[in-house]
């Protein structure tokens, strides 16, 4: 089965509360030449998922500021998606999944219900 949009997901029943860990690694560009260059070409986070109750490493594009929060700060993600990768070996292959999203921003707060309005003292 071929998928190529990916596996879109559902932020809050697929991890449920995310909190920012890290920078995990930036991977950089490489010239035609096999070199290293200063480009970035995206970089990855490690989120602990309440969830999947473990870290989720997510990548983000380079062209994304670095994301610098305090640990534990309360984050969601902005469009993401899963893929799915393999790497072969002898006898077989070792599938593995890894999260792409365009951002990773501080999670809003939802807004407080409205309250009835408090009778003052008792009706006469």
């Amino acid at each position: 089965m071929k998928l190529e949009a990916g596996l879109f997901i559902e932020n809050e029943g697929t991890f449920g509360e995310l909190r920012f860990s890290g920078l995990r690694k930036e991977q950089r560009v490489w010239d035609e030449e096999g070199q290293e260059t200063s480009e970035v070409k995206g970089r990855s986070y490690y989120l602990i998922s309440s969830a999947q109750r473990d870290m989720v490493a997510v990548i983000l594009p380079g062209t994304v500021p670095v994301k610098d929060f305090p640990r534990g700060t309360v984050v969601e993600l902005v469009n993401a998606d899963v893929n799915a990768g393999a790497n072969a070996r002898f006898g077989g292959a070792d599938a593995f999944w890894f999260v792409k999203a365009d951002d990773i921003v501080l999670k809003k707060s939802a807004p407080p219900s409205p309250q009835p309005p408090k009778q003052q003292g008792k009706p006469v």
